[in-house]
């Protein structure tokens, strides 16, 4: 659910600065260019409390995931020596 809530907030902010561009009579490109740059540094403040949740659980997903396969490799060894 965090990924789809900081996937659209980022789009939201791309969005919002590429029509601001779009009302300064920018060209089509320089528009994106500069909604690019803008919502890069908008969004590296503006949402880095959802992207350290976001990091959070998937470091979480991936240290499960290791202690499953250091369980499951423990576990083949075991049988081994059986």
């Amino acid at each position: 659910m965090i990924v789809a809530r900081y996937t659209a907030m980022r789009l939201l902010v791309f969005i919002g600065f590429f029509a601001l561009g779009r009302l300064l009579t920018l060209n089509v490109l320089w528009a994106a260019v500069l909604a690019a740059v803008a919502s890069m540094v908008v969004s590296y403040f503006l949402l880095a409390p959802d992207r350290e949740r976001l990091a959070a659980g998937l470091e979480r997903r991936v240290e499960d995931r290791m202690e499953r396969r250091r369980a499951q490799l423990e576990d083949e060894r075991v049988d081994e020596e059986d």
